[in-house]
């Protein structure tokens, strides 16, 4: 979901290297369009192939968001995973998001295309504010942004949890103003993460961090902005379910 492995201890776990062995801006942006490219292939084939798995597909859904966490933990403290768990975690996070998105869109037509606008938005915004300076991200920054992602982590695996009790509170799952409003608060913090994930790629390469890192640096960067696209999806689910 979220971005705390881009922290300090990203750093001291990756150690440092030099020549061509080196991290790069470019070859984090390179690694970034690969797994862009395996979500994006991995999703058509769901599309063609999803009519013959209907009666299943509440448990493929289930096993690919598991397998996918339990992925995205072990890249997190194993970095030196990422040149080929990254890959494994981009098609399991693809067939999730692409069937949610199905779904949804079945519910409210062109509810997708308005996310992923939205989304695409939100990053290139957060690129140019960070390329200009307009936000830094300082050692506050960081601090303050970090806890507000534990803390939203947190509550979803509290809420993961209940919903096994059948506890769904409507303050979350439901679409009155607080809910939205909620809703809003985690989609600017999920957006505010983008600039960890750019500073990150700058400052890793600029420390000349191990070659691998390019493929963790990319790993981050795509659970944020799958994070940002399902936040987003789901504000515009409960808007639109309100009309």
């Amino acid at each position: 979901m979220s971005n705390p492995v881009f922290s300090e201890r990203a750093f001291e776990r990756a150690g440092y290297s030099s020549g061509t062995d080196s991290m790069t801006v470019n070859g984090s942006i390179m690694k970034t369009f690969i797994l862009g490219l395996v979500f994006a292939l991995t999703s058509f084939v769901v599309i063609k192939y999803l009519p013959n798995f209907y009666g299943s597909i509440g448990g493929v859904v289930t096993v690919s968001a598991i397998a996918a966490f339990v992925v995205g933990l072990i890249i997190s403290f194993k970095p030196t995973t990422a040149p080929f768990l990254s890959v494994v975690y981009a098609v399991l996070e693809s067939i999730v998001v692409t069937v949610i998105s199905i779904l949804l869109n079945q519910q409210y037509n062109g509810i997708v295309f308005e996310a992923v606008t939205y989304t695409m938005i939100a990053f290139f915004t957060m690129l140019i504010l960070y390329r200009i300076g307009a936000i830094k991200a300082t050692q506050t920054f960081k601090s303050v942004l970090i806890t507000a992602t534990a803390a939203i982590a947190i509550s979803y695996i509290i809420l993961f949890i209940l919903s096994f009790f059948n506890i769904r509170p409507d303050w979350f799952y439901g679409n009155s103003t607080l809910s939205i409003g909620i809703n809003a608060v985690i989609i600017v913090v999920a957006a505010l993460n983008l600039i960890l994930d750019f500073d990150f790629i700058e400052k890793g390469a600029a420390e000349g961090m191990p070659k691998y890192m390019e493929w963790y640096a990319a790993f981050g960067l795509m659970v944020t902005i799958i994070w940002l696209y399902i936040e987003i999806l789901r504000i515009l689910s409960k808007i639109k379910s309100r009309d």
